[in-house]
């Protein structure tokens, strides 16, 4: 695994707000974070000198030409932002040939703050502050000028953070919490905010976790053995926001989840496979159910009960609107942004035509314009206090920074391609993760031991909580099993599944895939109420007191998530278009079941769309009508001849007996699982494969048979997990691969993929059938058909997945290649049993093949 560039972060956050009177002057620090060593210890942060950073701001909502004036100023020595008039503006901050987008709104004044908590977790920790309270404020009503009346002041120093015991809890210069005592149940830290001028003192409960203190570990039912953690592939289930009330529920999910799994045929090949499984489950409660809402929403119809106003409102931005041959409301809030407050602009499209921006027009309606001015929020909601600090979707204030800052233009000229260049990367700033991300919260999660989610994180609170575990029956810390290694493979890595007692709709595999995190039901609206009806300024979440939960939903999504596990990519399309240049790359996509068109690409011509068939790495799988695993390293043997001696175990020498009587040609290929779990392109060369072996000898007594090969005396060792196994071939004694001969020879001659539909620009979320194939029956359900499909890794096109229906991209099972893949990791011996009953062809290619 690639150790994570240094990245660039700015102090407090990147969605800022500045007040003209009332409040102390706004200060930020840029600073680098980079792996420290060794990488279990996290991330070093350092501030940036004075002098080397720029700042360079940009009006979006004045009128092109004017962009440019009235800007506020950075001082680049003192770190201080000044401003002289209210409004809304974006910058891009840089050092050197790191950035960071982010957004500037400036206010009269400050009218009112509160927490944006009801209580918080955080950990305990003799140097790292982890977890950081939420600090909202409303500001003055500024007629004209765009800006929000409720803004987040996280970090802003405008609040004094003051603990009630120092020998309790230490707030950092950040506004961190670090726990220095761990709190004991009903009895909180007490933590006192005071804005000088604005009211008196608010108070704040603190819990604090000893994460690493070793935590309980039970089996669950069904053949779990702590005895075999080595041997097998073990599962573990956490939960996240079930409160003590709600254990019977984490109990009950988890054991339905686990029967459905692996007995449901849907999720094939869980079941054939689950004698190579441990199930086990962790509790540990939560103070709230529910997970913390990184988005805001755009207010539903409200009503008022006892003095509150309760509504439902929708994630920003949404994709729920649009779509097709239109814009989505995510697609337009990418490219224009979100509207300002109050905003009375007429004709809008011509508007962002002539301001840079790009887009369009003919995917932009009126019901989508309309749409997009009402895609505004009044206030935050509150995060939620949950034990390992999940966050649903992203707030604009959590950014990631980039290489290659953009050169701001000298001014703000007609047709200047510098000037567009300039507005594309400050717009960056409203492209967010999609609302369904679910991931570790960089509130809760401290930037000295939390990076960017898709980067490996070994050091946070959840991974020192699973390293912790340990069952009691007999005593044994057992959690090293789901801890990353990049230099070893382990059989356990990312079979964690992180259970968040919460409606909303939310999954994502994290942390370079090991740990897979999803909600209980697939809920789009938010219940949300706030504590006055006629302020609107506490927004809260107001979830059912007991979240009903979609079962086959969630068994679904761990089954899904548990497939990134696996090294599949997800085979859905998500974004329009090919995903800009990375597709122009000639390396291939890591993914086991993706590939590229700047990999796959017949010719050397950029807007070439052939693809080579002989570079599609599935296509080298073998269909196998006998199949073992090694239990040792093999040994090289000389009598009665030369030849190579493999342990198997004594389950099925039978068969080999009689692949030695039919005389059957024998393959061995070396165990080749990567670190990562990546296991194609498959090694041919010597070490690793071979190729025209036969059975010399079965010694059922001994559990091994020897293999020879003509003219070969002296074997390359095949390590312990190297499977061997017998072809399957056709009448012509030809070896069969998952991709049938008469589908591969189209590929061949026409290098398109095989979708019926070509569309490669608009996303398609349903199952694509193949075009009609000569001389080919496909199965009854021909999207079952392998060969290779446009579509893939969230990308309408350029993207490349197996078959046209999958469970990586839609609720149903997995393609043969994905249970091949994962038959391979867990115990190649099913090959044949997972050919014989799922590789999907017509009867009449099977009766070619008998």
């Amino acid at each position: 695994m690639a150790v994570p560039t240094p990245d660039l972060l700015l102090f407090p956050h990147c969605d800022l707000h500045l007040a003209l009177t009332g409040a102390p002057p706004l200060t930020v620090t840029l600073a680098t974070r980079e792996v420290a060593v060794p990488m279990a210890n996290g991330y070093t942060v350092t501030a940036v000198p004075p002098g080397q950073c720029v700042f360079e701001f940009f009006a979006p909502f004045k009128d092109k030409g004017h962009r440019f004036d009235g800007l506020p100023t950075y001082d680049s020595t003192t770190g201080r932002i000044t401003a002289t008039t209210p409004g809304v503006f974006l910058f891009q901050a840089h050092v050197g040939t790191q950035y960071l987008v982010g957004r500037l709104q400036v206010h009269r004044s400050v009218v009112g703050w509160w927490f944006g908590n009801d209580s918080i977790t955080t950990a305990l920790d003799t140097t790292v502050a982890h977890a950081q309270p939420s600090l909202y404020a409303k500001f003055s009503d500024d007629a004209g000028a765009g800006t929000d009346l409720i803004g987040d002041i996280t970090g802003h120093g405008y609040v004094q953070l003051v603990p009630a015991d120092t020998r309790q809890l230490v707030v950092s210069p950040t506004g961190r919490l670090r726990g220095v005592l761990p709190t004991q149940p009903g009895a909180p830290w007490v933590l006192s905010g005071l804005f000088p001028g604005l009211g008196g003192a608010q108070l704040l409960n603190v819990w604090v976790v000893d994460y690493a203190a070793q935590h309980a570990l039970t089996s669950e039912a069904g053949g779990s053995d702590p005895a075999t953690l080595a041997d097998k592939h073990n599962v573990l289930f956490l939960a996240e926001g079930f409160r003590d009330q709600d254990r019977a529920k984490f109990d009950a999910l988890v054991t339905r989840a686990v029967h459905e799994m692996f007995e449901k045929p849907a999720h094939e090949p869980y079941g054939m496979l689950r004698g190579s499984f441990n199930v086990f489950k962790s509790f540990t409660a939560s103070q709230q159910h529910t997970v913390t809402c990184g988005y805001r929403v755009a207010a539903g119809e409200e009503r008022i009960e006892a003095g509150q106003a309760k509504g439902t409102g929708f994630p920003i931005p949404s994709n729920q609107i649009g779509g097709g041959p239109v814009y989505t409301l995510e697609e337009l809030v990418r490219r224009v942004g979100l509207p300002m407050r109050g905003d009375q602009r007429t004709n809008l499209v011509a508007t962002w035509q002539a301001q840079d921006l790009d887009i369009d027009p003919a995917k932009i309606t009126d019901g989508l314009v309309n749409a997009w001015k009402q895609h505004q929020s009044i206030g935050i909601l509150h995060a939620r206090d949950t034990f390992f600090g999940l966050r649903l979707g992203q707030r604009l204030a959590d950014r990631f920074s980039g290489n290659g800052p953009v050169a701001k233009p000298a001014a703000d000229t007609v047709g200047d391609p510098g000037v567009k260049a300039f507005v594309a990367r400050l717009y960056e700033f409203y492209r967010t993760r999609s609302t369904r991300n679910l991931v570790l919260d960089p509130r809760r999660h401290p930037p000295e031991l939390y990076m960017d989610p898709s980067e490996l994180n070994p050091a946070t609170t959840l991974m020192r909580y699973i390293g912790s575990l340990k069952v009691t029956d007999p005593p044994a810390a057992v959690g090293a099993v789901w801890q990353p290694d990049d230099q070893k493979y382990q059989p356990s890595r990312g079979l964690v599944a992180l259970i968040a007692n919460d409606g909303l709709d939310g999954g994502t595999n994290f942390n370079v895939r090991t740990v897979t995190a999803q909600t209980v039901n697939t809920v789009q609206g938010v219940a949300y109420v706030y504590a006055n009806a006629t302020d609107k300024r506490e927004l809260r979440r107001d979830p059912p007191a007991d979240t009903e939960v979609n079962f086959d939903e969630v068994i679904d999504t761990v089954s899904h998530e548990f497939g990134h596990s696996f090294n599949l990519l997800d085979e859905y399309e998500e974004f329009r278009g090919d995903g800009g240049p990375d597709e122009e790359k000639p390396a291939d996509l890591p993914g086991d079941n993706v590939s590229r068109l700047g990999f796959l690409r017949v010719g050397p011509a950029p807007d070439d769309r052939h693809i080579d068939p002989g570079k599609v790495k599935w296509f080298q799988l073998p269909r196998i009508s006998t199949a073992a695993a090694l239990l040792a390293d093999s040994v090289n043997v000389t009598s009665p001849a030369a030849g190579l001696k493999l342990t198997i175990g004594t389950r099925n020498t039978a068969e080999w007996q009689q692949v030695q009587k039919l005389a059957a040609e024998v393959r061995l290929r070396n165990f080749g699982i990567a670190p990562g779990g990546q296991q194609l392109p498959l090694d041919i060369t010597p070490a690793h494969y071979l190729e025209g072996l036969s059975v010399a000898q079965v010694l059922p007594g001994e559990g091994a048979i020897v293999l020879t090969k003509a003219g070969t005396t002296t074997f390359p060792t095949f390590q312990k997990g190297s499977i061997v196994f017998v072809p399957l071939k056709d009448k012509q004694h030809q070896p069969l691969m998952v991709v049938e001969p008469e589908v591969l020879a189209f590929l061949r001659a026409n290098h398109n993929p095989l979708n019926q539909d070509p569309n490669h620009d608009d996303t398609n979320p349903k199952e694509d059938n193949p075009v009609d194939i000569p001389d080919f029956s496909p199965p009854c359900k021909s999207a079952r058909t392998i060969g290779i499909y446009e579509g893939a890794d969230t990308f309408a096109g350029a993207h490349y997945r197996p078959t046209g229906r999958c469970k990586m991209r839609m609720e149903t099972d997995f393609c043969h290649v994905c249970a091949w893949l994962i038959v391979n990791r867990v115990d190649p011996t099913f090959h044949a049993l997972l050919d014989r009953k799922f590789y999907p062809e017509s009867k009449a290619e099977k009766k070619k093949h008998e």
